[in-house]
């Protein structure tokens, strides 16, 4: 997490002890502020007092249960993103939490990557519906205003969709044949893609009318970049392929929005992995150039047309040879539009059949920033 972005705050309720401490294990590391809570009433002390962007809450506890805590919650606090833990996992359970206004359901026991997944998902949706409400009562321009209510009540169902179809798919509906099964991951992958395609879309018209962007602080490049690498790893599309990390020298630290700097490296690797081959090599390489940072990402894919490369920066845009490969067409313009809100560039070199290669710049001191010239040497790790 950068320096001087906001840490987020998860609360976990729940009356078993060695499940609060590995919650606690497994999300600190990550940035989280975890705190916990034995039982109902605790959790509600803490959350008046601590207001957390999000909670996992044990369906089973007892005295009040985790739907009486859950409603007891949303009563003062609407806007808290609650994920449902238990290990009594039913379709009626699964149900009557989302019913209670649960945004997921994590049955136990769970992998570490499975609730850090649903962590990030759960806040992303939080920071969302912070956004709109700002925007719902503030000065925002109609346009704006507009956009982000159209976003809003796109998702809202999407991740509807997403929560019951996750349902059905890990069994609490009972046994589906293999015919079925097919179809409902289908139906999950397109809902997922709807909604990042959501998300993209609201992203870069933010970002086109000059908006969209935090306030820029002291960002470590390294940090940031292996951070975005160690959840790409954990990304089924990520198996099929040799993720790298470089670091030719300490790119050292840089005036920049942590998010967005996290979004660009991001859409980079993502689709970096998406456009190679099974059994090629994705390399992430940071280096320094004296007077700012270096982002290469360069993978062993098929490489990018004459005629389709003039164009990969333009929203929607998508390649002939890119026509079965989830996307929405928007990671690459989003890539552009942040590295020129930071007064950077981004190159690109590619051939058909040897592979493309993004460099990314970023000086030092972002745009319209007095430059300092100053780099705070940073630890780049050993390559992975």
């Amino acid at each position: 997490m950068g320096t001087g972005e906001r840490i987020p705050k998860v609360l976990v309720v729940d009356d078993e002890e060695w499940m609060r401490d590995a919650c606690v294990e497994i999300l600190q590391p990550e940035g989280f502020e975890v705190l916990t809570a034995a039982d109902g009433p605790s959790g509600l002390d803490l959350i008046r007092n601590h207001s957390p962007d999000l909670m996992l809450v044990d369906l089973k506890m007892p005295g009040m249960d985790g739907l009486d805590y859950l409603k007891s919650v949303k009563a003062f606090d609407p806007e808290i993103v609650a994920i449902m833990i238990t290990g009594y996992a039913t379709l009626e359970a699964a149900v009557e939490a989302m019913k209670s206004g649960a945004y997921d359901f994590l049955p136990k026991p769970f992998k570490p990557v499975e609730l850090r997944g649903v962590a990030r998902r759960g806040l992303e949706h939080h920071s969302a519906a912070l956004r709109f409400t700002a925007l719902l009562h503030g000065e925002a321009p109609p346009t704006e205003l507009h956009l982000a209510m159209l976003a809003h009540r796109f998702k809202a169902p999407l991740v509807a969709m997403r929560q019951c179809v996750g349902v059905v798919l890990q069994g609490y509906a009972g046994d589906i044949s293999t015919r079925a099964r097919g179809m409902i991951e289908l139906v999950s992958q397109r809902t997922d893609q709807m909604i990042r395609f959501v998300d993209d879309w609201l992203t870069l018209s933010r970002l086109e009318q000059g908006k969209g962007m935090s306030e820029a602080t002291e960002v470590d490049v390294a940090e940031i970049v292996k951070d975005v690498v160690e959840r790409a790893r954990q990304d089924p599309w990520a198996e099929r392929v040799s993720l790298q990390l470089r670091c030719l020298a300490s790119p050292g630290t840089i005036r920049a929005d942590p998010s967005s700097l996290d979004e660009l490296v991001g859409n980079l690797v993502d689709n970096a992995i998406r456009y190679t081959p099974a059994g090629g090599t994705v390399t992430v390489e940071m280096d320094s150039s004296g007077d700012g940072a270096v982002l290469t990402v360069s993978d062993t894919g098929p490489g990018i047309s004459p005629e389709d490369r003039e164009h990969i920066f333009e929203p929607f845009y998508r390649g002939q040879a890119q026509k079965n490969i989830p996307g929405t067409g928007l990671g690459l313009p989003i890539v552009q539009r942040i590295a020129e809100r930071h007064g950077g560039t981004v190159e690109v070199q590619t051939a058909p059949g040897a592979g493309t290669a993004f460099r990314v710049f970023l000086p030092r001191a972002g745009k319209n920033q007095v430059a300092e010239n100053r780099t705070v040497p940073q630890a780049c790790g050993e390559p992975a």
